[in-house]
């Protein structure tokens, strides 16, 4: 019987290797120099490869040094459209293995590729300087060209919140890469610091909610001295470590946070907790649950390259802590204080330029999604009707904004544009 079984498994594998060895997408993979090919089994693609690709690290010197980008390759059939992911960050999760909604409406191969500089796509030694949007640009279009080799269909680039934004740098630099680009909720910030964010916080809702949530505020402010050590016992049961800063400071981030992460993820109001009858201990589990303390830990340094690209290029948020100055440890809470240990931060407006000069030429064929209380869509996309481009706002939608979460109306634009954007006859899902 054992015997039985090592013969069974023997087979399967030699068939398996045999079927790899003889799949025209895998012998394209190892032929290409330098690259690391891995077969993993797949339930959502006929076959699918986790590829670590050389990628120049400057692509201005193309004799200069590289490094290996992490790319997740799902392939269904040669005839069928491409869908290229920009992940904004590290790919190293259960997102590169799973279909993007675009794949899933086209029936599409996709290749989910991780952001230079996160993850496994690294370049070492580690030159800042080359993390910009016109380097995340290059290395798309590196893979675009390469995979055009054999996938000769249409392709599409979509992304969600910062990869929606490198999906837009992505069109910006190569307007003519693909046929279509579909960013989900994609910050399109024109300063370092966007106006735009913090006068959303004086629209997004009913005044009473807003008024509410201020409330709310005050309440974790004025009774910090009792509420910090439930907060400080509470993380220390979970297991975070405040080494990057005392806990208190944490504390008092999360609650300058909680109107931003509240409106992005959640921007439920008849969810806020009753101040009447609420307790200290609940007010603590609804603040983590919120805001939680892991941001404020030793692990919010692998997101120190998003950092690095908000305050260099991409724009990023900071609060407002005049009414809340008397009950703050520190004068200062800036978001700036999670940018990269030791590395020159120094803003560089010249992709925004390009970015204004880009949206300004009326795009074609891009699909923007958004929330419409995500505190990211007040910087969205400025898209005029009518100009070859859509863009399509969720009501009361937050950061998981997407095309399902859509009005009918607004999915049957969608649908009707991808239909004639790439030739392709696309049913409009009945809800």
């Amino acid at each position: 019987m054992k015997t039985s079984g090592i013969v069974t498994l023997l087979l399967i594998f030699l068939s398996s290797f045999s079927w790899a060895q003889e799949s025209e997408l895998y012998k394209f993979l190892v032929s290409i120099p330098g690259t690391e090919v891995k077969k993993v089994d797949s339930s959502a693609f006929k076959e699918f490869y986790v590829v670590m690709l050389p990628q120049l690290v400057d692509h201005n010197n193309k004799n200069g040094a590289q490094f290996k980008q992490r790319i997740y390759v799902g392939h269904q059939d040669f005839k069928r459209p491409v869908v290229m992911e920009t992940e904004g960050y590290s790919a190293g999760n259960i997102n590169g293995y799973v279909q993007s909604e675009p794949t899933r409406i086209l029936n599409a191969n996709q290749l989910y590729v991780e952001h230079r500089y996160f993850g496994a796509s690294t370049p070492t030694p580690l030159d800042w300087k080359y993390l910009t949007a016109g380097q995340d640009a290059g290395d798309y279009h590196y893979i675009r060209t390469l995979f055009g080799q054999v996938y000769k269909g249409k392709w599409l680039a979509t992304g969600v919140s910062k990869g929606g934004q490198t999906a837009t740098e992505y069109k910006v630099y190569y307007p003519e890469d693909v046929d279509v680009t579909i960013p989900y909720v994609a910050p399109i910030n024109y300063k370092r610091l966007d106006k735009r964010i913090d006068r959303h916080f004086n629209t997004v809702g009913t005044p009473e909610c807003r008024t509410h949530i201020r409330e709310i505020q005050d309440y974790w402010m004025q009774k910090k001295k009792d509420l910090l050590p439930i907060y400080e016992d509470y993380c220390t049961k979970v297991g975070f470590k405040f080494n990057l800063m005392p806990a208190e400071e944490a504390y008092d981030y999360s609650v300058l946070e909680f109107p931003f992460s509240f409106w992005q993820y959640y921007a439920n109001c008849e969810k806020l907790p009753d101040l009447a009858s609420t307790t200290p201990d609940k007010m603590v589990k609804y603040l983590v649950r919120i805001v939680s303390p892991y941001w404020y830990t030793d692990a919010v340094e692998a997101f120190s390259p998003a950092n690095y690209q908000f305050y260099t290029q991409l724009g990023y948020y900071e609060y407002n802590e005049k009414p809340f100055s008397k009950y703050l440890k520190n004068k200062d809470y800036p978001n700036s204080a999670f940018v990269p240990k030791g590395v020159e931060i120094k803003w560089d407006n010249s992709y925004i330029k390009k970015l204004k000069k880009f949206i300004r030429s009326n795009p074609e064929h891009m699909i923007y999604i958004y929330g419409e209380a995500d505190p990211w869509g007040a910087t969205g996309a400025k898209i005029k009707p009518g100009t070859g481009s859509l863009k399509e706002v969720q009501k009361g939608g937050t950061h998981g904004a997407h095309i399902g979460s859509l009005s009918v109306e607004q999915k049957k634009e969608v649908y009707n544009a991808l239909s004639k954007w790439l030739g392709m006859e696309l049913e409009v899902p009945a809800n």
